[in-house]
C-alpha cells in the first residue's frame, strides 16, 4: 500500500525510556513479525523484549535510535547500539503498511550516518524475509548462508552539508566541540551532556568536517543553544538547527497531546 512519504519524518528518539517508546517498539515489532513471519507473539514475548530493551537501556551508554512518523504515530523504527567501536543494529522494523515505501531504507541510512563517529564496524542479526534488503546495502554475511551480518563502515557513510543528531558525544566529537564553544567565547563540557539524554546536533560542512554544534536547554521543548565557528554561514547553519529542533518539538507535543486524549 503506497503511503505519502512527504507525511513521515524521520526523527532521532534521544531518550527510548521516555514513556510510550518501548511500548511503541515492542507494539510495531509484534505486528512486523507477524507480518512477515506469521507469529503471534505472547504476553511472555511482549515481557522480554521490553526487558531486553531496559537492559540494553542501562547497560549501554551509547544507545541509539530514529523513529518513522506519520504525523505524532510512530509507524517503523531502529535501534540499537555501539561498544568497543562496533555498532549493532538490534531492531529495525516498520508496520505492514508502510512496508514498500523505502522507510526502512530511510531508518537504516540515518543510523549509517551516526554510527561513523563512534563506530567502524555494523553488526546485524537478520530475519530471513530481510536478507535480500540488507544484502542490498552491502551488508555481508559471516559465513554462506547466515543470517549475522556485517559491514564495514567507511567514509562514503559520512553526511555531507546537513544536521546530524548525537547520540553519545565521544571524544572525537568532544574535542571539535570544545573547541568550537572556545571560539564562541563559551565553555563546553561534554561529560556532562552524556547520559542526560538532552538533543545534541552538530553540523557538517562538504567533506563532513563538524562546524556547529547545538544542544537542547534543561528543557528539551523549549531553548536550543547553538554555536557556530565565526568563518561559516550562521544564519544558514542556526536555520537547520531550528527546523530540526522544531520537527522534534512537535512531534513530542503532539505525543504528549495524544496520550493525554487516551487517558
Amino acid at each position: 500500500m503506497y503511503k505519502d512519504m512527504n507525511n513521515i519524518k524521520i526523527l532521532p528518539i534521544f531518550n527510548q525510556a521516555e514513556d510510550g517508546i518501548w511500548a511503541d517498539f515492542i507494539r510495531i515489532r509484534g505486528v512486523a513479525t507477524h507480518h512477515v513471519c506469521g507469529y503471534s507473539m505472547s504476553q511472555l514475548d511482549r515481557d522480554n523484549w521490553k526487558k531486553e530493551y531496559e537492559r540494553a537501556w542501562k547497560l549501554r551508554s551509547f544507545n541509539f535510535a530514529f523513529g518513522a512518523y506519520d504525523n505524532v504515530d510512530l509507524v517503523g523504527f531502529i535501534q540499537g547500539d555501539c561498544v568497543d567501536r562496533i555498532a549493532t543494529i538490534r531492531n529495525l522494523y516498520v508496520l505492514p503498511e508502510y512496508m514498500g515505501n523505502k522507510i526502512g531504507s530511510a531508518l537504516l541510512n540515518s543510523a549509517e550516518k551516526i554510527c561513523t563517529f563512534g563506530a567502524t564496524s555494523l553488526d546485524l542479526v537478520s530475519l530471513p524475509s530481510a536478507q535480500k534488503f540488507y544484502e542490498k546495502y552491502d551488508y555481508k554475511p559471516i559465513f554462506s548462508g547466515s543470517n549475522h551480518y556485517i559491514k564495514d563502515v567507511t567514509e562514503q557513510m559520512s553526511a555531507r552539508s546537513t544536521v546530524v543528531p548525537v547520540f553519545k558525544i565521544t571524544s572525537k566529537v568532544g574535542n571539535t566541540c570544545k573547541k568550537i564553544a572556545k571560539e564562541c567565547g563559551e565553555v563546553f563540557n561534554p561529560v556532562l551532556l552524556n547520559g542526560s539524554h538532552r538533543p545534541v546536533f552538530i553540523y557538517l560542512d562538504s567533506f563532513s568536517a563538524i562546524q556547529a554544534f547545538a544542544v537542547a536547554g534543561d528543557d528539551n521543548n523549549s531553548t536550543l543553544n547553538m554555536y557556530v565557528k565565526p568563518n561559516q554561514l550562521k544564519q544558514y547553519i542556526t536555520g537547520k538547527f531550528n527546523k530540526e529542533f522544531d520537527n522534534i518539538r512537535t512531534m513530542i507535543a503532539g505525543v504528549q497531546a495524544k496520550n493525554t486524549k487516551v487517558k
